[in-house]
C-alpha cells in the first residue's frame, strides 16, 4: 500500500513538473514573439502611450492557456518539441528529421542566421535612437550609423557578381523550389548584364538586400527610411507566400 501511494506521489510530482516546465517555455515564447512584434512595429508609434497600449494588446495576444496545459502536460510538451523542431527545420536552423545537413544546408543554415542577426541589429538600433526621437538629426545620425553597420555585415556574406546581377534590378521570374522538410525556397531569374545570360539565384539573400539599400540610397531616400524598408525586406523570406521571418 506505501509502496502504491509513493508511486501515485511521484507521477503526481512528475505531471506537476512537466506542467511548470511546458508554462515556462510557453511564457518565455510567447514574450519573446510579443518583443519581436513590438520592435517591428516601433517605427509606428509616435508617443509612449501608444506603444505601451500596444505592446499590452500584443502580451494579451501571447498569454498562455493554463487550462490546455493542465488537462494534459505531457501531450502539451511533445507538441511543444514537435513544433521546435518543425519551427527550426522551416528557417534553416536544423537539418530535416533523420537526414544529413549537406553543405548547400549549411550554407543556406549560415545565411538565415546572418540575416536574423542583421534584423536584430537594425531593431535594437531603432530601439536605441528612439531616445533621439525629438531631435531629427541625433535619429537620423543614430539610424544612418546603424544601417552601415548592417549593411556591413551583409557584405560578408554575399557573392559579389550575384550582386552586381541584383543591382540591375530586373527579375525576369520568380519560381518555388522544393526545399524538405521546410518551404520551399524561391529562385529569382534575373538580368545579369550585356552579353551574359540570366542568372538564377536565391531571391533570400544577403545580394538582393545590400543591391536594394544601393537602389535606394541612390535614389536620395533618406536613411530612416531605407532602415524601414530593409527592417520590413529581412522579416519576410518570400515574395510568393505570407513568409514572416
Amino acid at each position: 500500500m506505501g509502496l502504491d501511494q509513493r508511486r501515485i506521489d511521484n507521477e503526481q510530482l512528475e505531471l506537476e513538473l512537466v506542467r511548470e516546465t511546458v508554462l515556462d517555455r510557453r511564457r518565455l515564447d510567447g514574450i519573446v514573439l510579443a518583443a519581436l512584434r513590438l520592435g517591428a512595429e516601433l517605427l509606428d508609434h509616435n508617443c509612449e502611450g501608444a506603444t505601451a497600449a500596444r505592446a499590452a494588446q500584443i502580451l494579451e495576444e501571447n498569454a498562455v492557456d493554463e487550462t490546455e496545459v493542465a488537462r494534459d502536460p505531457r501531450c502539451a510538451l511533445r507538441a511543444d518539441l514537435a513544433r521546435d523542431r518543425e519551427r527550426a527545420a522551416r528557417i534553416g536552423l536544423a537539418p530535416g528529421l533523420g537526414g544529413i545537413a549537406s553543405e548547400e544546408d549549411l550554407r543556406r543554415r549560415k545565411r538565415t542566421l546572418l540575416l536574423c542577426e542583421v534584423r536584430a541589429d537594425l531593431l535594437e538600433v531603432v530601439r536605441r535612437c528612439r531616445r533621439f526621437s525629438f531631435d531629427h538629426i541625433a535619429f537620423a545620425d543614430g539610424i544612418s550609423a546603424g544601417l552601415c553597420a548592417a549593411t556591413d555585415k551583409l557584405v560578408d556574406g554575399a557573392d559579389m557578381e550575384t550582386y552586381r546581377a541584383w543591382q540591375r534590378g530586373i527579375v525576369l521570374g520568380l519560381i518555388e523550389e522544393p526545399a524538405p522538410p521546410g518551404p520551399p525556397r524561391v529562385m529569382a531569374t534575373v538580368d545579369a548584364g550585356p552579353g551574359r545570360g540570366p542568372l538564377t539565384v536565391e531571391w533570400d539573400s544577403c545580394e538582393r538586400r545590400l543591391a536594394l539599400v544601393a537602389r535606394m540610397a541612390r535614389a536620395g531616400i533618406s536613411p530612416v527610411a531605407i532602415c524601414d524598408r530593409l527592417l520590413t525586406d529581412l522579416s519576410v523570406s518570400s515574395p510568393l507566400r505570407y513568409s514572416i521571418r
